[in-house]
């Protein structure tokens, strides 16, 4: 029996995963779908017509196509509900809105946010009901901090449309909350809302999150603060909202950032935990099936109090199967089992499937699955503490093996001592674990409760201290960047590579070799382009001014903050494989605030050179860039210089910007404002 015969759901996930990745790029006609599902149905039941067995093998093709179509219908169909529900009709109206939260609200420097979903909205004198989510921020003060998942509010406010990507390789902030169902954002000061009631019907979720906010007293009780218990928040109930930045860049950085993020490792060592307490169960079949019951109810409580995160989900659920064909006595198939759990989980929400943790976490599975044991089989040995060794090392490398292509897509950089840290990291984490679930059952016991956190608090401190000494480690870090089409070369050719191994025909090989090469075609290609491009770029930043010029693949910077620049502008560097920038000045070619850059003239005044600027003659210049440093009255700005293009930053008042607008189209000068249009990118042709 191959593959394919003994892991049905890989066949019936490809066709409903087409059908999710169509339908993002592509509207398929009401009629359409009726006519695949109506063609489906035909062949689904033309394949049962056939009586004798002959037949029916001979076109077994029938029922296998009746399926695929069904399963593609299916998945343009939920990814077109999906987005249907998604819709937010009440943008850039300003109106009074009733709204409940949805999600406990996650404090920010100078505000709470909040996910709501719109109950009604007053017009003409009325409630009328409504419905979208958005995402609103409430100015911090005294009434938003006491703000709890269930309140219900008025507000009066304007629903805006989330930013995209607005700069050139910058993250998708409008398709990433699309995915998570929210197409609007508000900011909602002080003054303008009120609370009007509270929702007292019974919510999973709510209780779920009533819940964790009480086991996190627990860690506060015992006096577990500041990054110890922000990790141990975020290890073992999935809470991130404590993480500061400079712990998450040190886990980012090792490659231990699973660690902070509840998914298989975590709902794993539970499952172990509870299958432990509940060993005392006897054999029979009505024991066992009382023990798979008591697993699933914890293993899903688990996963409420985190959040149902899709990795929780994901690994619950493959738990849950495991533990159900334990009880039936049944060997469960593994890649079966994986494939099964997710396409439950994209028959729930299609959107899954884009979701990073999602396809890190199956990349890491499937890996792990198939690699493992043949690299362990490579160092065979006896002793079980070096078994135990090898199998943490044999994992790291399994899972990591399976991550790289999305990790270098996403995150631009490969963790160097990964094995290090996954050392250091999986042992104490997996103790931390254990730890805090003692302290919570325990938590009302004075003595014992109080040493088992002092214990924990210092297995928290010790990680945290042994992570962040790797990050400091030389060459911690390669920082190295794919595109999506290098991602799916990569893992096109460990398939296949993998795949010669058991068939051993050459050309599966060739067709791997060709799929690794065509990836380093690729990576010449970007750098050919980046050492033969003189460009210059204006960043969307509403900070300061953030511009690059690239000249031959050498990096110069113009920026009113270094941070913010690496911020907007890092993906960009290293998706076109260029070091960080040399920042420039007035001390360097930047001299008067104007700078030329391949015959190129670009003046950015601010006001110190208007009130030194002399009133005889006019400066000619081809590029003139308005920030927020130079707002002189419209009719003086032109008075003393000519340019040939203008390109207003998003530093600058909208007023002011449209008063720059209208004077330049009045006098037919080119006009960028990069508010509207996002980073202007300009190839300096010479």
């Amino acid at each position: 029996m191959n593959f394919l015969q003994r892991t049905p759901f890989f066949r019936l996930i490809i066709p409903l995963i087409a059908g999710i990745v169509v339908s993002q790029y592509v509207k398929l006609p009401v009629l359409w779908l009726l006519m695949l599902l109506i063609l489906s149905a035909l062949f689904i039941v033309t394949s049962l017509l056939f009586k004798k067995p002959g037949v029916q093998f001979k076109y077994r093709w029938f029922f296998g196509t009746g399926i695929f179509l069904f399963l593609f219908s299916l998945g343009c169909v939920l990814t077109e509900t999906k987005d249907k529900s998604s819709e937010f009709p009440f943008l850039k109206q300003k109106e009074i809105y009733r709204v409940e939260l949805t999600d406990a609200p996650v404090e920010k420097a100078k505000s709470y946010k909040c996910e709501v979903e719109l109950l009604s909205v007053f017009r003409d004198g009325i409630w009328q009901p409504a419905h979208g989510k958005a995402l609103v921020y409430f100015q911090k003060d005294s009434f938003s901090a006491s703000l709890l998942f269930g309140d219900r509010m008025m507000l009066r406010t304007e629903f805006k449309t989330p930013i995209g990507a607005v700069n050139p390789d910058g993250f998708n902030y409008a398709a990433y909350l699309k995915r998570q169902g929210i197409m609007a954002t508000a900011y909602i000061p002080s003054g303008t809302w009120q609370l009007s009631d509270i929702n007292t019907s019974f919510s999973v979720r709510r209780l779920a999150d009533e819940s964790r906010r009480q086991l996190l007293k627990i860690f506060r009780k015992f006096e577990i603060a500041g990054d110890e218990f922000a990790v141990l928040a975020a290890l073992t109930l999935g809470f991130t909202d404590a993480l500061q930045p400079d712990i998450m860049t040190s886990y980012s950085a090792t490659g231990a950032m699973h660690i902070l993020s509840v998914s298989g490792l975590h709902v794993g060592i539970v499952y172990v935990v509870i299958a432990f307490v509940l060993s005392f169960f006897g054999k029979s079949k009505r024991s066992q099936v009382l023990k798979a019951v008591f697993i699933l109810l914890f293993l899903w409580m688990y996963a409420f109090l985190t959040g149902l995160s899709p990795s929780v989900v994901r690994s619950t659920l493959m738990f849950s199967l495991v533990a159900i064909g334990s009880a039936l006595d049944r060997k469960s198939q593994i890649y079966n089992t994986v494939f099964m759990s997710a396409f439950v989980m994209l028959l729930i929400n299609p959107d899954f499937l884009f979701d990073v943790g999602f396809q890190l976490s199956y990349a890491a599975v499937l890996s792990i699955v198939f690699f493992q044991k043949p690299f362990a089989s490579l160092v065979p040995v006896k002793s079980k503490w070096l078994r135990w060794f090898r199998d943490l090392i044999s994992v790291s490398i399994a899972a990591q093996l399976g991550t790289i292509p999305v990790t270098l897509y996403y995150f631009h950089q490969f963790p160097n001592y990964f094995l290090l840290t996954n050392i250091v990291a999986i042992p104490l984490s997996t103790l931390i674990i254990y730890m805090a679930i003692v302290l919570l059952v325990v938590s009302f016991v004075p003595y014992l409760s109080a040493g088992i956190a002092f214990l924990l608090k210092w297995c928290v401190w010790l990680m945290n201290f042994l992570i962040a000494g790797i990050e400091h480690l030389p060459h911690s870090v390669s920082e190295i960047s794919f595109n999506f089409n290098q991602m799916w070369l990569s893992f096109m050719a460990l398939t296949l590579i993998v795949t010669y191994f058991y068939t051993k025909k050459f050309t599966v090989l060739f067709a791997g070799l060709s799929a690794v090469l065509l990836v380093l075609v690729i990576s010449l290609q970007t750098r050919w382009e980046t050492i033969h491009a003189e460009r210059v770029i204006v960043f969307s930043s509403q900070k300061s001014l953030q511009m690059n010029f690239i000249d031959h693949g050498n990096n110069f910077a113009l920026s009113g903050d270094s941070a913010e620049m690496q911020k907007i502008a890092g993906s960009y560097w290293k998706n076109h494989q260029l070091q960080k920038p040399v920042f420039i000045g007035s001390n360097g070619w930047c001299k008067n605030n104007c700078l030329e850059f391949y015959g190129k003239k670009f003046l950015i005044p601010d006001e110190k050179w208007w009130k030194g600027i002399s009133n005889e003659g006019v400066l000619e210049v081809d590029y003139l860039i308005i920030s927020n440093k130079s707002k002189p009255k419209v009719k003086n700005l032109f008075r003393n210089i000519l340019p040939q293009n203008v390109i207003v930053d998003n530093t600058v008042s909208d007023w002011y910007t449209q008063s720059v607008r209208q004077y330049c189209v009045e006098n037919q000068i080119p006009f960028y404002s990069v508010a509207e249009q996002g980073a202007c990118v300009l190839n300096i042709q010479r």
